[in-house]
C-alpha cells in the first residue's frame, strides 16, 4: 500500500539459483509491504541505502541493519521515502547443513541463535560494508554474465558466495542488547487488525467510530498507533485502502469496467473529490489508469549491465 503522494516508481532486479535466491528492490514511495517469501527459508538482508523512518517487523532500519525472518514469517516492512535494499533467501535445510559442516555444530548453534531473536540486529559497519559489497559483486557479475546460471558449477559457487556473506554477516552481531521493539510492535498488530476489519467491509466501509468500537479502544489511542506505525492518520488510512481498492479494480476490470462503478464499489460518493484523492495518491487520474494502466518494465540481465540509477539512491 502507497502511503505518500505522488508517481511510485520503484525497480527489482532478482537472481535465483537452486536453494538461494538474491534480489536488490528500490523503491521512491513511503510503501506499508507485507508479503511471505519462499517456504520454509530464511531471510537475511542488508540495506545499500535508506532514509529515515523505515520499519522492518517492527523495529526501525538503519544503514547497517541485519534484515531477517524466520521461516514462515510474514514480512512487515513500512519503507521509508528512499530505500535500497538487498535480500538473500535462502532455504533453511540449506543453509543449516553448510552451517553446521563448514562452521562445525556450536557456530551453527550460534548462527540460528542470533536468527531466533525477536529484535532487529545492527551490524558493524564494516561487517555491513562487507556484506554490502559481496551481495552487489554478485549481483552485478551475474548480470554481466547470464551465462553463470545455466552452469551447475558456476551455481553452486555464486551459492555458496550468498551462503557464506550470510553467514558471516549473522556471526559478526554483537552481544549488545538491543532496543526493545515492544511499543511498535503493539501498534503494528492494531494497524493489522484494522486492516482486516476494512477489508472483510469493503462493501460497507466503516467508519473510524467503527474501528475505535471494534478493537475496543479510544480515537485519541487508534490515532496514535497509526501514525507511530504508517506515518498517517485513521481517516487516510481508511481512504487509502478504498482508494487502492478501486486502483486496482481499474486495473484489473476489463472493457465494461468505468471510474465511477469502481469509485462507487469502494464507498466513494464525491467523484470530484474522489478524482483529486486518487491524482494526488498515484500521480495519475482514474481515468489515465482505465485507459492506459502503468506498465512494468522487464529487461533481460544483459541489458542492465549492473547499473542502478536511482534517485536519492546514491551508494555512500
Amino acid at each position: 500500500m502507497q502511503l505518500t503522494s505522488g508517481e511510485f516508481r520503484g525497480r527489482i532486479v532478482e537472481m535465483t539459483t537452486g536453494p538461494v535466491q538474491l534480489f536488490r528492490e528500490s523503491m521512491d514511495q513511503v510503501i506499508d509491504e507485507k508479503g511471505h517469501p519462499r517456504p520454509s527459508s530464511y531471510t537475511v538482508g542488508v540495506p545499500m541505502n535508506v532514509h529515515p523512518d523505515g520499519y522492518w517487523q517492527a523495529q526501525e532500519v538503519q544503514r547497517d541493519s541485519l534484515l531477517t525472518l524466520l521461516p514462515g514469517e510474514e514480512l512487515h516492512f513500512r519503507t521509508p521515502r528512499m530505500s535500497d535494499i538487498f535480500v538473500a533467501v535462502i532455504d533453511a535445510d540449506t543453509l543449516e547443513t553448510y552451517a553446521e559442516s563448514v562452521l562445525g555444530r556450536e557456530v551453527a548453534s550460534e548462527v540460528a541463535s542470533v536468527l531466533a531473536r525477536t529484535q532487529m540486529q545492527t551490524l558493524h559497519s564494516g561487517a555491513a560494508t562487507r556484506y554490502r559489497q559481496v551481495l552487489l559483486e554478485v549481483m552485478c557479475c551475474v548480470q554481466a554474465t547470464p551465462e553463470v546460471l545455466r552452469h551447475a558449477a558456476s551455481c553452486q559457487a555464486v551459492s555458496e558466495s550468498i551462503i557464506n556473506a550470510s553467514l558471516t554477516a549473522l556471526l559478526s552481531i554483537s552481544d549488545k542488547t538491543e532496543r526493545s521493539r515492544g511499543g511498535h510492535a503493539i501498534h503494528r498488530a492494531i494497524v493489522e487488525r484494522a486492516r482486516q476489519y476494512i477489508l472483510a467491509n469493503r462493501d460497507a466501509p466503516p467508519t473510524v467510530s467503527d474501528l475505535s468500537a471494534h478493537l475496543k479502544m479510544s480515537r485519541r489511542g487508534l490515532h496514535h498507533a497509526f501514525i507511530n506505525v504508517l506515518g498517517i492518520s485513521p481517516v487516510t488510512f481508511l481512504r487509502y485502502v478504498r482508494l487502492h481498492g478501486v486502483r486496482k479494480d481499474l486495473l484489473h476490470g476489463g472493457p465494461n469496467m468505468s471510474v465511477g462503478s469502481a469509485a462507487c464499489k469502494w464507498g466513494f460518493w464525491h467523484m470530484g473529490m474522489f478524482s483529486s484523492y486518487y491524482k494526488a495518491l498515484f500521480g495519475e487520474s482514474p481515468s489515465s489508469t482505465l485507459k492506459r494502466p502503468p506498465r512494468v518494465h522487464v529487461q533481460p540481465w544483459s541489458s542492465g549491465g549492473g547499473d542502478w540509477l536511482f534517485p536519492g539512491l546514491a551508494d555512500q
